[in-house]
């Protein structure tokens, strides 16, 4: 898996695991692994987002992979469509802007006493 990520993924970070069943990555700034993972699951890859493991709602820029289970063969496809879907991603960042809040905190409306 770490190769494939120093393949496909070059602009993410990860750690490198002694053993165990998962890496951890860091995915690029102003991406959210949460908002994304739908559109991972239409590309037919799927991961943990980060924001599961912690309390605080932190972590949206962490994901956890899985490497346990696939052969190193879909490993590395699904590594390769994990950046296709990071690459889109990206693209609607740099177009939009992040995510950051929700769309009710973005909205300015008067509150009843002032209508």
């Amino acid at each position: 898996m770490v190769s494939a990520l120093a393949e496909h993924l070059p602009e993410a970070s990860w750690n490198v695991p002694d053993g165990g069943f998962y890496t951890w990555v860091r995915l690029p700034e102003g991406l959210d692994a949460k908002d994304m993972l739908p559109r991972a699951v239409t590309a037919r890859v799927a991961y943990v987002p980060g924001t599961a493991f912690y309390f605080d709602g932190s972590g949206a820029d962490h994901m956890r992979l899985s490497f346990c289970y696939p052969t190193p063969e879909r490993i590395r496809e699904g590594v390769r469509r994990l950046a296709g879907v990071v690459a889109g991603e990206r693209e609607l960042v740099e177009l939009f802007g992040t995510g950051a809040g929700s769309a009710a905190d973005a909205v300015q409306a008067p509150g009843p006493d002032v209508a």
